[in-house]
Formats: C-alpha cells, sequence, structure tokens
C-alpha cells in the first residue's frame, strides 16, 4: 500500500451504486465536525432494519450554484438493496461517467492533497470537472497509515 503523497490519478468508468443519505448543505469546512451527526441519522435508519447498509461510508458533495461558499453535501453509507426513505435518509446514487480518481492513504486532515492532485491532473490533461465528486472511506482503523479514502470528480465528457 503506497503511502507518499504522490498522488497517482487514473480514469476510469464509476459504476452504479446507491448510498444511503443525509444531506446537508454547509460551509465545505464545516463538513469535519459535522459529518457524524449525518451519519449517525443513517445508521439509526439502520437500526430500524428498513436499510441494509454495507459499511461503506460515501461523501458527495456538488457546489451550491446560488452560494459559492457553501456545498451541498450526501452524507451516507453504501447499501445492500434498495429502500424507501426513513426520515431524513434517502437513497441516493453516486454520479454516473467518466471520473479521474486517486487513493489517499493517511490523516483525512491531509485529504485536500488528493484533491488538488485531481484537479491539476485535469489542468494538465485538459479534462473539464462536471461539477459532483465524492469520497468513498475505507474501514476504520487506528492506524492511521493504513486509512484509505479513493477521491472520485465526475469529467465532462472527452471531446477530443
Amino acid at each position: 500500500m503506497p503511502r507518499s503523497r504522490e498522488y497517482a490519478v487514473a480514469l476510469q468508468a464509476a459504476v452504479p451504486h446507491s448510498i444511503a443519505a443525509a444531506h446537508a448543505r454547509l460551509p465545505i469546512a464545516a463538513v469535519s465536525h459535522t459529518f457524524r451527526r449525518y451519519l449517525d441519522q443513517v445508521y439509526a435508519a439502520a437500526r430500524t432494519r428498513a436499510i441494509r447498509l454495507d459499511g461503506q461510508n460515501v461523501f458527495i458533495y456538488r457546489d451550491a450554484p446560488d452560494q459559492p461558499t457553501e456545498t451541498e453535501v450526501a452524507f451516507g453509507v453504501g447499501v445492500t438493496a434498495p429502500f424507501v426513505a426513513v426520515g431524513n435518509v434517502q437513497p441516493t446514487s453516486l454520479p454516473l461517467g467518466e471520473v479521474a480518481t486517486t487513493t489517499h492513504w493517511g490523516n483525512y486532515a491531509e485529504l485536500g492533497g488528493a484533491h488538488e492532485a485531481i484537479i491539476e491532473w485535469c489542468r494538465v490533461q485538459r479534462r473539464r470537472l462536471a461539477g459532483p465528486r465524492w469520497e468513498v472511506y475505507g474501514h476504520w482503523t487506528e492506524d492511521e497509515t493504513r486509512l484509505r479514502t479513493d477521491v472520485f470528480y465526475l469529467l465532462e465528457p472527452d471531446g477530443r
């Protein structure tokens, strides 16, 4: 498992995947302080047995077009079967299409480097970002060096 701060960016097709998510609109800087309250809603809904989770936390980000200092976030967990909304927890599909992706190993506070690497790669490759981006978190471990987060950015179709 590579653990350097050098990020290898790759292209791939996003596969269909659904999550159970609580949605919020907030400043991006608030995500690290508030995510737990939204994930707690998802896990509480799962305890009712109305939702079957796969345990993989996924955060989807979309820019708020009318408020550039905020983002719309779906704080979710992958599901193993379709479900109907439970309270604030809604079925949410990950975006489909071609994505630029990389993997971050280590402390979540340093995750911004993975995002910057994808944005820079897209600039160099002359690929346009389509807007939605998401993070798929590996299972929690106390060993910070083994924390894995996969970062994805949906791309505009390549017109070349």
